[in-house]
């Protein structure tokens, strides 16, 4: 069915980055729509490069209520676009909905007017990445891989482009990154392929509890094609419904030279990924003999179809958990017809998203990694189990800031099996003291740089991964990695004047 937003009457509400884009769209194409915002006062994102900023600054004096609604105010409205900020339990969606008003949110608008395009504009092919962790890293990584093979692609949604640039722009695959709250107000998208990197407990204040947190989660899967699932991961495989669906297709397609029903569901609809060996989809193997191989470690290879892509020693990203990210990717892509042999060339010339796992110096062969995106449990969680695979020597961790409520005893059992010292710091840091025996706490992180540093010795891992917010001392999350950056590359000038053994990485 065709999708003419001059046909509709929309409210616009929440008028942050994602709001503002829609208004702007939606001004653009010539629809009515007012808005509402729950703050007293809110800043305009300005866009020097367009024309519309003088029509959005009219629009905000006329149009924008930053007062209580009443019933009068949906007269003739029957689409809210929900800004993700916004709950779906604020008094003025529950005033829309008495009032008859859908409720959707920019990704469902996208959707919708990807699926009426036609003729010289055909739809864009659309892939979706959600997850706890990791979903940023690996839409940026999937956009980069299809890029460098050729595809015209470009990435949005919640890494930061909204989603209706990204349908105006000459892309022809859309990687979306999608949040929880994106997904509760999507409900059409068509996706080629579709991935749940991981679930552990994040945003319950918005949800309520773990099972509406992973419904949330799963509605990236309702109208996906196929999906990429880590096969050793909880609450990330598609419900019985895609699988029914794959089931069904994969039965009424004939199966050429006695390929199995069950490979060829695997091939068309689900690719399955994890680090323990497999002859389907994605896994880890060791070939041993291999001539360029050193050590265990170096011998170790990514496989697709039980086939050698990559040495694990060459890729430069930190952990085994971005090593299932890279699988992830791999997987997207291949759905979108790019071989894993070819886009795995390609992994070299990534550069990972700043403050996610990534090695920002190495003085005497100790790693110093900021992993200061880390902002709640599961993050340093899945820093921790990701990269003591890949340690020689010690882990040692600095964390702390505002654990916004979380329980840091949860942490302790991943502490003591893999970090051999934490020094904390920030309005938290007495709950690692009462989580882990091994625990130092400092007032500055210049000062956990220090006391780190001079722990560790050839073979360790200086690794910042808060568990925390940051508010409590820095800007934002981005602000402390700089500063933790800062303190190891002056630490590094300090050692650089008496040895020539150093190496910094950006």
């Amino acid at each position: 069915m065709s999708y003419n937003v001059r046909e509709h009457s929309y409210v616009v509400g929440g008028l942050g980055v994602t709001g503002q884009a829609c208004v702007r769209f939606l001004l653009q194409k010539q629809a009515t729509v007012k808005a509402f915002d729950t703050r007293a006062n809110f800043t305009l994102v300005t866009d020097p490069d367009s024309d519309l900023d003088t029509e959005m600054q009219a629009f905000i004096a006329e149009k924008v209520t930053c007062t209580a609604l009443s019933e009068d105010y949906f007269d003739g409205v029957d689409t809210l676009v929900l800004s993700p900020g916004l709950a779906l339990n604020i008094e003025q969606v529950a005033l829309a909905q008495k009032c008859g008003v859908e409720v959707i949110g920019d990704v469902e608008l996208f959707a919708r007017l990807n699926a009426s395009t036609s003729g010289a504009t055909p739809a864009k092919r659309v892939v979706g990445i959600t997850g706890s962790n990791g979903k940023t890293t690996v839409t940026l990584l999937v956009n980069h891989l299809l890029k460098s093979c050729g595809v015209k692609s470009i990435e949005a949604g919640n890494v930061g482009r909204p989603v209706l640039e990204a349908l105006q722009s000459d892309a022809d695959v859309v990687v979306m990154e999608l949040s929880s709250f994106q997904l509760e107000t999507t409900s059409s998208l068509v996706l080629e392929a579709a991935t749940v990197l991981n679930i552990s407990d994040d945003h319950l204040d918005r949800h309520g509890t773990l099972e509406a947190y992973i419904d949330a989660k799963h509605r990236i899967f309702d109208n996906a094609k196929s999906a990429v699932v880590w096969r050793d991961g909880e609450f990330v495989a598609p419900y019985e419904q895609l699988i029914t669906d794959a089931k069904g297709i994969a039965a009424s397609n004939a199966v050429s030279d006695g390929e199995s029903n069950e490979e060829s569901l695997a091939s068309k609809n689900i690719v399955e990924y994890g680090l323990g060996e497999s002859t389907t989809g994605f896994a880890i193997a060791s070939f041993d003999g291999d001539d360029s191989a050193r050590d265990d470690e170096q011998s170790l290879y990514i496989t697709f179809k039980g086939e050698k892509l990559i040495a694990l020693s060459d890729i430069h990203l930190a952990g085994m958990h971005n090593v299932l990210n890279i699988m992830a990717a791999l997987g997207i892509c291949l759905q979108l017809g790019v071989s894993p042999a070819l886009a795995v060339k390609h992994l070299h010339s990534f550069n990972a998203a700043p403050h996610r796992c990534v090695e920002i110096a190495r003085v005497n062969d100790i790693r110093y990694i900021d992993d200061s995106k880390a902002t709640n449990i599961g993050a340093t969680v899945a820093a921790l189990e990701g990269l003591a695979p890949t340690i020689q020597g010690k882990l040692i961790l600095i964390a702390g800031g505002d654990a916004k409520g979380a329980d840091i005893a949860s942490l302790s059992p991943y502490l003591t099996k893999y970090v051999s010292h934490v020094f904390a710091l920030g309005k938290d840091a007495h709950l690692f003291e009462k989580s882990f025996a091994h625990t130092t706490r400092v007032a500055t992180m210049k000062d956990a740089v220090k006391a780190a540093t001079r722990l560790a010795a050839p073979g360790d891992v200086v690794l910042l991964s808060p568990a925390c917010a940051s508010l409590d001392m820095f800007k934002n999350y981005m602000h402390r990695g700089d500063v933790f950056k800062q303190d190891v590359h002056d630490l590094l000038n300090l050692h650089s004047k008496n040895d020539d053994a150093v190496e910094a990485t950006s």
